[in-house]
């Protein structure tokens, strides 16, 4: 419990700094710049896959006697597989040494799970068929090994639509640190500044917010009246909600 008052406050703490910068943005307009990029985060923003993360984590972690419920889960939304582990390993004096293995063994049982059910989000190929007829070029960034990446966008039929895949597997940081959207831009031939991200994750809305792109948030609904989404430029309960009146509204 005390962790995760500790992560609340933090949050709060970011969100206020981040909402300061936002308004700033908002009021000088002449500071914006015409969108030309859509960067699209994947786990449960593409694909139902949280839950398969959540089941995958919990089993691991059985084994070694550590048992976390979904509300304490839910705040390492976004976080990759490596830096949940450590944090959770370290809060019960579990050795890291075992935590690449632990990594390897979660992102299996994960990929096993999507190869078996691979549900596609609400909206996902409106959004993205909305985004195709602006000619905004079209990148993915996510937390996820590129093993994974690879395997939801065959099972989903999704892989020819994203010009640049990125994942912040190998990178020094992850999200909430926006190198991974920073990279996305760089190979897709952007500016940050020319970018607007689609995220569902505070983590992965605070690294697009980092990298000085714009963000459209969908979180869960059990989330979805949480202030700390008003950190975002727009927030949906679906992607089917995305028009093109939103998308023109992100330039202004």
């Amino acid at each position: 419990m005390v962790n995760l008052v500790f992560h609340i406050k933090i949050n709060t703490e970011i969100i206020d700094f981040f909402y300061v910068i936002i308004q700033y943005f908002r009021q000088n307009k002449n500071l914006s710049m015409p969108l030309t990029t859509a960067i699209f985060d994947m786990d449960g923003l593409i694909v139902d896959s949280e839950p398969l993360w959540y089941e995958a984590a919990i089993e691991v972690l059985n084994d070694y006697n550590i048992q976390i419920d979904q509300e304490l889960y839910n705040t390492s939304i976004g976080l990759r597989t490596k830096e949940f582990l450590h944090h959770w390993f370290t809060h019960f004096n579990i050795n890291i040494s075992e935590i690449p293995l632990s990594e390897e063994r979660i992102t299996d049982i994960v990929i096993s799970k999507v190869e078996e059910s691979c549900i596609t989000m609400e909206g996902v190929h409106h959004a993205i068929e909305l985004i195709k007829k602006k000619d905004f070029k079209i990148g993915l960034a996510s937390s996820s090994p590129i093993s994974l990446i690879e395997t939801v966008l065959r099972k989903t039929g999704l892989k020819d639509f994203f010009s640049i895949k990125k994942s912040a597997e190998h990178l020094p940081f992850g999200k909430p640190h926006p190198q991974v959207f920073l990279e996305c831009a760089e190979g897709l031939q952007s500016k940050p500044t020319e970018c607007f991200c689609l995220e569902d994750s505070f983590n992965g809305m605070i690294a697009a917010k980092a990298a000085r792109m714009k963000c459209i948030v969908v979180p869960h609904p059990d989330q979805f009246i949480e202030l700390r989404w008003n950190a975002a430029d727009l927030k949906l309960k679906t992607l089917l909600s995305l028009t093109d009146e939103h998308l023109c509204d992100l330039e202004k």
